[in-house]
């Protein structure tokens, strides 16, 4: 995926207060490039982005 859109997802955690490293943006693009279901993606980054994921996921 594009740099444009590691941008983008980094950008968004950083709307909903997250906390960024480098290596979440990667994490969520290897999911989406493995077509992960809304809800499987939810679970995954729950650990993650605690009560905002779901705002994330949707």
């Amino acid at each position: 995926m594009e740099i444009g859109t590691a941008s983008a997802i980094k950008g968004k955690l950083q709307e909903l207060g997250a906390y960024v490293d480098e290596e979440l943006p990667d994490y969520i693009m290897v999911m989406v490039a493995n077509k992960k279901s809304q809800d499987q993606m939810t679970e995954d980054l729950s650990l993650f982005l605690g009560n905002t994921t779901s705002r994330f996921t949707l």
